[in-house]
Parts: structure tokens; C-alpha cells; sequence
């Protein structure tokens, strides 16, 4: 669910500079390395974490809900079709009404960790999860044929063209999957639709991070979790938005390389662009919140179904993985 930008975007070099048909210069970042991880480097390594903490800078001021931007200067949501109401007429995502979805401007602690994901022809949505580490979906990377990436960058609580942590671009991408998404994400890929990136800044040195959680079938029903991501109609892909009182209905487990994780069903309003945006609690006695689930999929079988997202314990030892080599 990366939201498109227009094709005269798609074609990018590998980095450095490019002169278009009007003579002006673009430049782009250099590509990052992928690095597949296997249950082997995790058993070497002996990382097989199934959470790991948060961090708050100790300047950073703390607020546990986000400043709301004011409802006046927030744009109109998509069009939703009326109950009851048939034609033929399409629906363009998958928000349940009546839509729950704020726009944020917040640069507080944890609002900070999240941010947008910048990719060749289009965006998403991630969090940082350790001093220079993000976590966003496998199928927001910009996968090439030759098995490796295109440029990515990550800002991180970007407003407009306001970015107040800078930005910087992914070295290193650790992966369970290769997810791409062209035809559809399968159950399987939506379960481990998850990458960490290594950044080219310690940004987590101003922003500070989320920490991780196996999510549990036990909490499928409850009332707890939070949203953020940059979808392409109320935020227009670059403000900030944020759902709260998020339920998750089920879950489907599903294994892969020899790690477990599940899919993860939900009805929490999305649309295009907050793919890769985490799903995230707090627990007592934590210094911030926890991811358990990253944002995978929209419209899961049917037009107007459920959505899906990754989480389980995979999720975290990939997370702890990544740090472990990369600290």
C-alpha cells in the first residue's frame, strides 16, 4: 500500500545526480544493501528476543497523546459511500465510518519516532526502533529484479515541507521476506511484511524510539492500540495521522524460514500511504510504547474488507537482530 506518485518519478539512478529534459539536476541517494536474515544468523547471534525497550531522549519532552491539528484546517477524508446506499459507483480505501482518523502536528516524544518513508514513485510510513533503525513494510521497499533495493529515505514527524529531526537515507535493509505487492499480498508475506533499515544519521539520538512486543492472540478484541501513518487523502502523504482505540480481531499464524509470526486482522480506518506505520501500546512501567503489528494490507478478500497487518515474534527478533549487528 505505497501511495503512486506520477511515472516521470519512477526512473531513478542509483545515486548521485541526473540531468532531466529541462536541465534541472536531481540527485538521489545512494541505494542501500539488503541483508536476508535466516533463523541460523539468529541462532548464532543468540538475539531470539521476543520484545525489546523504548527509549526517550532526556530533553525530549513527553506527551501520551498527540496535539490534534485543529478539525478547521484539516482536509475533507475520501468520499464514503452512504449506508444502505447501491450504485455503481467505486470506493476508494478501506475506512470504516465514521472515519476516527486526526491529523497530528506534535513533535513531542513518542509522536517524533514515527515519520514518512520516501521512495522512488511513491511513499509510506515507519517508526524508529533504535538510535538508526526503522522499521516499515517489506512492500513499502522499492525491490529491484537483481535482488536488491532502490533508494529510500525516512523524516521523521514530517508536516508539509516542515522536518524538524532532518531526514536521512537507508544503508542497510534486514528482511525476513521479500514482499513487492504488485499482485496482491499473500497471507503468508502479509504475516512477515516487515523490514528493519539502518539510516544514514542517528535521528533516534533527537527522536528517541519505540520499543517491540510479540504480539499475543490473547489481546485480539481489546481496546488499546494507536495508529500513525501518512495516508494519501486527509494528510494528503505528508502530515501525519493518527487512530487510537485500534482493536485487533484475529489472527492467522503463519511460518516462514523457520520463524513464526501472524497476520494480523483488523478494521482500524486506513488508506494507501500508512502502510508500514506501526500499531503500538503502552504498558506500566514502560519508558514509551511498543510496536506489536506494522501496517501490511487494505481490503482483505473482498472491496470493503478487513485489513491486515504483521506482527507476532518475529517481528521483535528482527528488530533485535538489527541491532545486534548494527548497533
Amino acid at each position: 500500500m505505497t501511495a503512486p506518485l506520477p511515472p516521470s518519478e519512477w526512473d531513478t539512478p542509483a545515486g548521485g545526480s541526473e540531468r532531466r529534459a529541462d536541465d534541472t539536476v536531481h540527485t538521489f541517494p545512494p541505494r542501500p544493501e539488503v541483508v536476508e536474515v535466516t533463523g541460523a544468523d539468529l541462532a548464532e547471534r543468540a538475539v531470539a528476543a521476543a520484545e525489546h525497550e523504548a527509549h526517550r531522549p532526556d530533553d525530549a519532552p513527553l506527551r501520551p497523546t498527540p496535539r490534534l491539528l485543529r478539525p478547521e484546517l484539516q482536509r475533507r477524508p475520501l468520499w464514503r459511500r452512504p449506508p444502505g446506499q447501491q450504485d455503481d459507483v467505486g470506493e476508494p480505501a478501506t475506512v470504516f465510518a465514521p472515519d476516527t482518523r486526526s491529523v497530528i502536528q506534535d513533535t513531542t516524544y513518542p509522536w517524533r519516532t514515527c515519520g514518512r518513508v520516501a521512495v522512488p514513485g511513491g511513499w509510506g510510513s515507519g517508526v524508529m526502533v533504535g538510535r538508526r533503525h526503522m522499521m516499515t513494510a517489506s512492500h513499502v521497499v522499492p525491490w529491484l529484479p537483481n535482488g536488491g533495493s532502490d533508494w529510500l529515505t525516512f523524516t521523521p514527524m514530517q508536516y508539509d515541507t516542515s522536518t524538524p529531526f532532518g531526514s536521512a537515507h537507508v544503508t542497510r535493509i534486514y528482511w525476513w521476506q521479500r514482499v513487492n505487492g504488485g499482485d496482491g499480498i499473500q497471507s503468508n508475506e502479509a504475516a512477515f511484511d516487515y523490514v528493519v533499515c539502518v539510516l544514514s544519521a542517528n535521528l533516534g539520538d533527537s527522536t528517541g524510539w519505540m520499543g517491540s512486543r510479540e504480539y499475543s492472540s490473547d489481546w485480539n478484541g481489546l481496546v488499546r492500540w494507536a495508529h500513525i501513518g501518512y495516508p494519501q487523502d486527509i494528510g494528503s502523504g505528508v502530515r501525519p495521522v493518527y487512530t487510537t482505540n485500534g482493536v485487533m480481531d484475529s489472527t492467522v499464524a503463519e511460518t516462514s524460514g523457520g520463524r513464526n509470526s501472524f497476520r494480523v486482522m483488523h478494521r482500524n480506518d486506513l488508506v494507501p500511504g500508512q502502510s508500514g506505520g506501526p500499531y503500538f501500546g503502552w504498558w506500566s512501567g514502560d519508558t514509551g510504547p511498543r510496536v506489536v503489528v506494522t501496517q501490511s494490507a487494505e481490503n482483505w478478500g473482498a472491496a470493503g474488507g478487513p485489513n491486515a497487518g504483521g506482527g507476532g515474534r518475529a517481528l521483535p527478533e528482527l528488530i533485535n537482530y538489527a541491532l545486534s549487528v548494527e548497533p
